[in-house]
């Protein structure tokens, strides 16, 4: 048996800027990782994008934490040489029924405090997208995108400079609570290590409603249950790909899920679209692409960016998104709770982290501080 003050369940960008903003406490601290290493799942199959806070409720925790988790990543990016780029973004209105949304977003952002917002007409965004058509658009400055894989990389970084232990291959297996410890059953290859811990944070993204079950938490009474939420990605030839500059957004829908498929820039000059929505019917981690959705996808970016074709698009890869199980509500916020009400202290649960979840990830971290370790 290995005894911790604190474990982490899982090394995505969430679990280890947990593990990075933790570790300056002077606690011994092990982050475990059921695959070969960090940030195999959600966190390196997404647009990378570092969101503005423009759609959330204004009184929601997920609106909280991107705003303050997008001014902290961007000053980490700075000190910390890490790869991003301020493009700004563009939420297109390409006919008249979506003006009244363009308006209600730039409505709800002002109150969320995202700075820099504006509304343009048809002229303007021709003017700074000539590829693209809209009869009016939200435009946000703030928004930008990341290297997502070297951000991680650094937060390990430091938080191994400050005595965090990394166990990759480590899958949890079972959890009991012996009064105030929590034994952790983690499987390493064939062997069983149990991990002794008075602190345990669940950051297991797409497992993390399986993890709190495994404690003894009722999920479905909770609320913690999970859907997993596929979105695939196509390519833009890099012919076009040049030819747009910011994110590139349409109206968002709420009966289609999600924000609709976009068009992202990254960090070498390409171009993709996506993701699209499409909740599985069981738990298998499937990342295949079809390509049959290439019509479909090509359909709905031309509403905003006319000049593309199903030629100029090809596969490339797709992600899983954990979203928490619909319960007769529109939205969905953040779960972060400390569990002591339900029986079991010293266990953080993070449930339901999808998107902003990368935007707020520092914020995040900030967060479970102050509930972990009150001043």
């Amino acid at each position: 048996m290995y005894k911790t003050d604190i474990l982490i369940i899982g090394a995505g960008v969430i679990g280890l800027a947990v593990a990075e903003e933790l570790s300056a406490l002077s606690k011994s601290i092990i982050v475990v990782e059921k695959n070969e290493s960090f940030g195999r799942e959600t966190s390196s199959r997404n647009s990378e994008v570092i969101h503005g806070g423009i759609y959330y409720p204004h009184d929601s925790l997920k609106t909280r934490m991107c705003v303050k988790g997008r001014e902290l990543l961007y000053e980490f990016c700075e000190k910390n040489n890490i790869a991003h780029k301020k493009t700004g973004k563009l939420i297109v209105a390409t006919e008249k029924e979506e003006i009244g949304a363009i308006e209600s977003l730039f409505s709800n952002a002002c109150k969320n405090g995202v700075p820099g917002l504006k509304i343009m007409d048809r002229e303007e965004i021709k003017k700074m997208e000539p590829d693209i058509f809209g009869i009016t658009a939200l435009h946000s400055p703030e928004t930008g995108i990341v290297d997502s894989h070297s951000l991680m990389q650094r937060l390990i970084g430091k938080a191994k400079a400050n005595g965090v232990t990394m166990a990759y291959n480590s899958e949890v297996m079972a959890i009991e609570k012996d009064k105030d410890i929590y034994n952790v059953k983690v499987r390493d290859a064939n062997e069983t290590t149990t991990l002794a811990a008075r602190v345990v944070i669940n950051c297991a993204g797409l497992d993390s409603d399986t993890i709190a079950e495994m404690v003894g938490i009722d999920i479905r009474e909770c609320k913690y249950e999970l859907q997993y939420c596929k979105g695939q990605y196509f390519r833009v030839n890099q012919r076009k790909a040049g030819r747009v500059k910011r994110l590139i957004y349409p109206v968002p829908h709420p009966k289609a899920g999600g924000l609709g498929i976009h068009a992202t820039p990254d960090l070498g000059g390409g171009l993709r679209l996506g993701p699209d929505h499409e909740y599985l019917k069981n738990r298998i981690k499937d990342y295949s692409v079809d390509e049959s959705r290439k019509k479909e996808f090509c359909a709905s970016v031309k509403r905003f960016m006319p000049s593309i074709e199903e030629g100029d698009i090809f596969t490339d890869t797709a992600g899983i998104r954990p979203k928490l199980r619909d319960y007769g509500s529109d939205f969905s916020d953040f779960i972060i709770k400390e569990e002591t009400a339900s029986g079991f202290p010293g266990l953080i649960n993070l449930i339901g982290i999808e998107s902003p979840g990368l935007t707020a990830s520092l914020a995040i971290a900030e967060h479970v501080r102050q509930i972990a370790f009150p001043a």
